[in-house]
């Protein structure tokens, strides 16, 4: 796989570092600079301060779905189980038709389950040989190094999520992305 150009980045931190969160800012400053959003975040769900699982957020229309919940019983948590309507809808987030007009595309997250060849891998591995966008994979820091080995072959940029300078890296990418476009 080669990807057309340099437009990758890994958006990296450790697990419930605001990783989610610093990608939903990041798409609120790259729409206010005027550029198109497209892809998923998959924000979080507590109760009593435990994490029971996760929605898939289609950043293009707002369509939200379970995607993955757990149970929680006598303070002991289970696995997580994927809800097939979540995986369906963060799938067509990440279809070629839906991300068309993109200038980044934001992957809420690429983790285990895409490593295993699953969830949204074979989305992102279509998008990374097709598309122009700025593609943005959020992954937890303990993953990066086996998801960069994945896509060896692609130019990547690694970004730490939280870092007050990040979301000014990736306007800056775009911009740059779109001043050579014009040219």
């Amino acid at each position: 796989m080669v990807a057309t150009q340099n437009r990758f980045i890994l958006w990296t931190g450790p697990k419930h570092c605001g990783k989610t969160t610093s990608a939903m800012k990041l798409a609120q400053v790259a729409r206010a600079e005027g550029f198109n959003v497209a892809g998923l975040l998959s924000p979080p769900l507590y109760r009593n301060s435990k994490l029971l699982g996760f929605d898939v957020l289609d950043l293009q229309n707002g369509t939200r779905a379970p995607l993955a919940r757990r149970k929680i019983s006598q303070n002991k948590t289970g696995p997580f189980t994927f809800i097939t309507d979540g995986l369906k809808l963060g799938n067509a987030a990440l279809s070629t038709e839906a991300t068309k007009s993109a200038d980044l595309i934001i992957v809420d997250e690429f983790g285990p389950l895409e490593i295993k060849d699953q969830g949204w891998r074979r989305s992102v591995d279509s998008l990374l040989v097709s598309s122009n966008a700025v593609i943005l994979l959020v992954v937890r820091r303990e993953l990066a190094n086996a998801v960069r080995q994945l896509y060896a072959d692609v130019p990547c940029q690694k970004l730490a999520a939280t870092e007050g300078n990040s979301i000014d890296d990736v306007i800056t990418m775009l911009k740059n992305c779109r001043h050579h476009v014009e040219k």
